[in-house]
């Protein structure tokens, strides 16, 4: 699944040296505001990729959601999407090709057809191209210059007391 994250850590200049407090806390409060709007610009990608009614396509843009970590060694901002589909729609599929599917379980397979439940031994696949409609991966970069102005700025600011 696409996960995008921003990540300081106090272990990059060694392994004795730390972020001071001031500096981390001056990460923190950062990285939340910028975390909601790349959060914002994710789901707003997602949703202008949205062109069918489908089933529950909003199930993919509540799945959208962004934090704030500060673990031990390190602080975090991340966007990511907990739908286990996502990084189909980010980053596509190529020609799967025309394919059996069989069942590896039962001895039939089930699934739900238009007139109800179906049962069979075996489904012919005609293959599947599907594009990339990407959304994680352009929001970043359309922020990418603020964030790291932005983290720049806070830390200096912290560092310098």
């Amino acid at each position: 699944m696409p996960v995008f994250q921003v990540v300081i850590a106090d272990r990059a200049s060694g392994p004795n040296e730390h972020l001071l407090p001031g500096v981390r806390e001056a990460l923190k409060k950062a990285l939340d505001p910028l975390q909601q709007r790349l959060t914002q610009d994710v789901r707003a990608r997602a949703l202008a990729h949205i062109h069918t009614t489908g089933k529950k396509p909003g199930l993919y843009l509540a799945s959208i959601y962004g934090g704030v970590s500060d673990k031990t060694h390190r602080v975090s901002g991340y966007v990511r999407s907990s739908n286990p589909l996502a990084h189909l729609l980010e980053y596509g599929v190529a020609d799967t090709g025309a394919h059996d599917i069989l069942p590896n379980v039962a001895r039939v397979l089930k699934f739900m057809g238009d007139a109800g439940a179906v049962f069979a031994r075996l489904v012919h696949h005609p293959g599947a191209n599907i594009p990339a409609y990407p959304a994680f991966g352009p929001a970043l970069e359309a922020r990418k210059a603020e964030i790291e102005a932005t983290l720049t700025q806070a830390a200096e600011t912290a560092a310098k007391g």
